[in-house]
């Protein structure tokens, strides 16, 4: 698996809420499935951060983002050890 499909993304569609993906999404392979998927008025299916299984009925007039957040927010999860001298200066 690459590091650009554990990153966490999320997909917007026709301008509803945004849906965090689950982080092992092939992002590649979706973007593929939703241009094929739009050009035929087909559901494209996948899978949210929750758990969730979606299908999506896509139209060549669907509007589809899909944003891959950098890891830096992935690292505030990160239990830092010691007190503040510890943290980035960035963070503070």
């Amino acid at each position: 698996m690459t590091m650009v499909q554990m990153q966490q993304a999320i997909i917007l569609i026709d301008d509803d809420d945004s849906i965090p993906l689950e982080r092992d999404q092939d992002i590649g392979d979706l973007k593929s499935r939703i241009e094929e998927a739009a050009a035929q008025s087909r559901f494209v299916d996948f899978r949210t951060a929750e758990g969730a299984e979606v299908s999506v009925l896509l139209s060549p007039h669907s509007r589809v983002r899909i944003a891959v957040l950098p890891h830096r927010l992935e690292a505030l999860d990160i239990v830092q050890p010691g007190g503040f001298d510890d943290l980035p200066a960035d963070l503070l």
